[in-house]
């Protein structure tokens, strides 16, 4: 039996046409899909999209990123046309690619295939469109706040938690946050407050005065000024870094402690203070005058050379000294060789092969 071709094509029209009056009836939702963190691109697109009418449409998702405190669009995404069946329909963008993303001026962001997001607080609006023919409707909106943050904090290094420093201006170090490509522009701020008897550290960094804040730094690395306040021997600190990104606050650190050294292990009687020299000791400390002072516990007498060369090995001084057993006060004229302003390094070596070390700045 024949059947014409304008018999084919009926039904197909008739479809067609009653299918707008088929959807203006159903009901489309779009809803973000929870996860443990977002700081990928292609995570935006794990949204839950359903479908209550009978029928299968094509759709395409628009997506539209804002900063909370700006409002400025950051970035924006449409996804290639899809099927949504009846039902709920997971999406992921492998499912809905190629998508085009145009982003915001002056955003800094990583544009790779599947870069990281920027730091930051935003608002994430969807837009389900689904079309018929040259039609296109908006189905369906969601919008919904999400927080990007880094995966990995700073990482505390030194001086480590817990520890006892022997020197009154150490140096802090840290781990910078991870991934580094969601910074645009990374810097960090340094707290370093006194911990009063019967306090948590948690309260001494948020409530006390910090005795040191340097802010802005570009570097994983700060050195305690010689100027300014200074850390008082034998007390508790702590300490935490702040992260920014482009001046924003993007992730802190853990509070840390340090103790400074027995204020009676670096001097005599009076106000005559000398610089403590042990293995562990890389200190940087400050000299008056013409004279270095230096303390060092030996394990038994003997005799042992000390050396003080420049930062960059150059030899000024070599004595021979005789130590005895515990306790030696060494008193070291310091000649016109040594400069104002300038660091010089003091090392001691036993004939056993014990070293110790300190370097100090004539002031």
């Amino acid at each position: 039996m024949h059947i014409s071709g304008n018999h084919l094509r009926k039904p197909v029209l008739v479809t067609f046409l009653w299918l707008p009056f088929i959807l203006a009836k159903a009901q489309f939702n779009v809803a973000i899909l929870p996860t443990g963190g977002i700081y990928l691109r292609s995570q935006l697109w794990n949204v839950s999209v359903s479908n209550t009418s009978t029928a299968t449409v094509e759709a395409t998702l628009h997506l539209d990123m804002k900063d909370i405190q700006t409002r400025q669009t950051v970035l924006s995404g449409q996804s290639a046309p899809f099927r949504v069946t009846p039902g709920v329909k997971k999406i992921q963008m492998s499912s809905i690619e190629p998508i085009v993303y145009n982003y915001g001026p002056g955003v800094v962001a990583d544009r790779s295939a599947n870069g990281t997001l920027p730091i930051g607080k935003y608002q994430l609006c969807y837009r389900l469109i689904w079309t018929y023919g040259e039609n296109q409707t908006a189905a369906a909106d969601d919008c919904d706040e999400i927080e990007v943050e880094p995966l990995s904090p700073p990482l505390l290094t030194m001086p480590e938690n817990d520890s006892v420093v022997a020197r009154s201006n150490p140096d802090f170090t840290w781990v910078p946050p991870a991934p580094l490509s969601m910074f645009g522009d990374l810097r960090y701020d340094l707290l370093i407050s006194p911990v009063f008897e019967g306090q948590s550290i948690t309260d001494a960094i948020q409530q006390n005065l910090p005795v040191q804040q340097a802010q802005g730094l570009q570097q994983p690395f700060f050195s305690y000024p010689l100027q300014g306040p200074q850390l008082e021997m034998g007390k508790r600190y702590a300490w935490q870094i702040i992260a920014r990104d482009r001046a924003q606050y993007a992730v802190k650190s853990e509070v840390w402690t340090f103790r400074t050294g027995d204020k009676t292990a670096l001097a005599t009687a009076g106000s005559v203070v000398y610089l403590l020299m042990d293995s562990k000791t890389t200190g940087r400390e400050m000299v008056e005058g013409d004279t270095l002072r230096l303390k060092y516990v030996a394990a038994a007498a003997s005799s042992a050379d000390l050396l003080l060369t420049t930062q960059d090995g150059k030899e000024m001084t070599r004595k021979t000294m005789s130590l005895r057993q515990g306790d030696n006060f060494l008193i070291i004229p310091l000649n016109r060789k040594f400069q104002s302003k300038h660091t010089y390094i003091a090392a001691l070596q036993e004939p056993g092969g014990a070293r110790a070390a300190v370097s100090f700045t004539i002031q």
